[in-house]
């Protein structure tokens, strides 16, 4: 079968490498496109290297001669600073953020993107068994309609997420739009499969396979003991492992762009450093902006103990530090997903989470970002019961996903679109 992945941010590459992998073990003809929306190298070619994917992909859209220049920039700085220990990539990171007036526009990256893939979906990848999509960011959004509008059928990986509100935005839009376009929805949890039947879905084409990020984690954990570079890596950005680790991450448009959210969490990071936790804030180009923005980037940049990283090229490093933190605080699903998976206690700085599972399971706790204090109390409440988050279960599979993803899609070729009214 010709199978083509989509990939177009960081968490669809790392999530949707062992699909890959699977597919490449069992003989399929599998195509890779990138469709940019996350260009920098740590995010993109620096993920593909890492998941021992091939670089370049088969296919690129929306890849402006001003992205292509920002992945070269982004590349060189990150070996410059690899082999002299210098801060390219932060005075990189410092021009970007004093060129950049504003975020990124939704609609225009989705028109972007769709245009490129339907291209390809009219031209070279018109052949096509499947188009495979991840999660509920603007590329799965993007390729499930420009598929589905060419007749080219759609498997939706990490399908039926759900928060029953409109954060968060637009992933509630663009996964709720992915599988209104999907022929097979491949669901993590049986609550995500639940949600599904509920808003009337085929329960024929509804399979429940686990989450391939733990495929990923356990992958990468895996692959970070033999290589055994991690730890030199975060001791250069000046991490002590013998003191206690968060892992601090803040990325969602409604935390980016309410500032009194934004700056609770960005004041709850410093009060961490001031108590003594090294807090290891992974930023993308969004949150610079916030920071500037906010008159929080110096702020923060001159606190104690907080460290702003945003080239972690290498998603077995990322695990490797998850593995050795304390415990991790997000706005990310992805990492609510991965901490479950390495038993490491989560905060989730969110109102509501498409990620239920793990609260539910105790291995995450809701931090509102209403106020600093409130954050603090959950931050708190993490602290206490540590240990007992640690031995909690992991909701969110075994590991196997990525062989019942293609189960499923061996099982169904030849039949792959359902037209609702067919024998």
């Amino acid at each position: 079968m010709k199978i083509v992945i989509v990939t177009g941010t960081r968490p669809d590459i790392i999530k949707m490498a062992p699909v890959y992998w699977e597919a490449c073990r069992r003989g399929h003809d599998v195509v890779l496109v990138h469709a940019a929306q996350h260009f920098p190298y740590h995010l993109f070619q620096g993920v593909y290297e890492d998941m021992e994917l091939p670089f370049p992909p088969k296919f690129t859209v929306y890849s402006s001669s001003v992205k292509r220049a920002g992945i070269a920039a982004s590349k060189l700085a990150f070996q410059i600073d690899q082999k002299f220990g210098l801060n390219t990539s932060k005075a990189l990171e410092g021009l970007a953020t004093q060129l950049t007036d504003a975020r990124p526009n939704p609609a225009a990256t989705v028109g972007h993107i769709i245009l490129g893939l339907n291209r390809l979906f009219r031209g070279p990848l018109k052949d096509a068994d499947i188009v495979l999509v991840h999660g509920d960011t603007l590329t799965c959004m993007a390729g499930a309609l420009a598929a589905h509008l060419n007749l080219i059928p759609v498997g939706h990986v990490e399908a039926g997420l759900r928060t029953f509100s409109r954060e968060p935005f637009p992933e509630q839009t663009d996964t709720r739009t992915a599988d209104a376009c999907s022929d097979l929805h491949f669901a993590p949890t049986g609550e995500n499969a639940a949600n599904l039947r509920a808003e009337g879905f085929s329960k024929e084409r509804i399979i429940l396979t686990g989450n391939t990020v733990v495929d990923a984690a356990n992958w990468a954990a895996k692959t970070a003991a033999k290589r055994g570079e991690s730890r030199a890596f975060f001791e250069k950005l000046g991490l002590d492992f013998a003191k206690p680790i968060v892992y601090y991450s803040c990325h969602r448009r409604e935390n980016l762009m309410h500032e009194t959210r934004f700056r609770a969490i960005a004041e709850a990071a410093i009060e961490l450093g001031n108590k003594g936790y090294q807090v290891l804030w992974s930023v993308r180009p969004g949150t610079f902006v916030a920071l500037a923005q906010y008159g929080l980037l110096e702020k923060v940049r001159e606190s104690k103990n907080v460290f702003l990283v945003s080239d972690i090229p290498r998603y077995t490093d990322i695990m490797f530090l998850m593995s050795k933190s304390f415990f991790v605080a997000t706005d990310s699903g992805s990492m609510q997903e991965e901490a479950a998976a390495l038993h490491v206690p989560c905060a989730s700085l969110r109102f509501v989470t498409d990620r239920p599972e793990s609260v539910k399971a105790g291995v995450t706790v809701m931090a509102k970002p209403e106020s600093k204090a409130g954050i603090m109390r959950a931050f708190d409440h993490v602290i206490a019961h540590n240990a007992v988050m640690r031995r909690k279960g992991n909701p969110y599979g075994n590991g196997d996903s990525a062989a019942k993803t293609l189960d499923a899609i061996e099982r169904f070729k030849g039949k792959l679109i359902q037209w609702k009214h067919e024998e």
